[in-house]
């Protein structure tokens, strides 16, 4: 209910919405996948929105509705309030496939763009 149609529209045309298609048609992408694993003696376990296959690496995506501010302050907010859950992500999707990860991306249905993490 918090998603429009429009920013559907605008995901779907989107550079990582096009890279998504192109690997969806060859089997590429997994979405929504459940995790378990340890790390630092704790187990840590979440569901992953969706990762590709590029060029045998790994491209995590993880959708955002958080509403925040426009421009640069929005992409840090939301960097700041995710970065380490995508690095856990990433930890786990190494664990399961055994692949690297090539790109961690935030997806702003809010801010309309993609926000690539280091």
């Amino acid at each position: 209910e918090c998603i429009k149609l429009k920013d559907i529209d605008t995901f779907a045309g989107s550079s990582i919405g096009e890279r998504i298609k192109r690997a969806y048609a060859y089997g590429g992408v997994k979405r929504e996948q459940p995790f378990v694993f340890e790390y630092d003696r704790q187990l840590v376990q979440g569901v992953i929105d969706l990762y590709m296959i590029e060029d045998d690496k790994i491209v995590l995506v993880d959708y955002k509705t958080d509403r925040v501010k426009k421009g640069k302050a929005g992409e840090q907010e939301l960097i700041r309030r995710y970065s380490v859950q995508l690095d856990y992500y990433a930890l786990a999707l190494v664990q399961l496939t055994g692949l690297e990860v090539k790109e961690k991306i935030i997806y702003s249905f809010a801010l309309g763009k993609q926000i690539s993490l280091e």
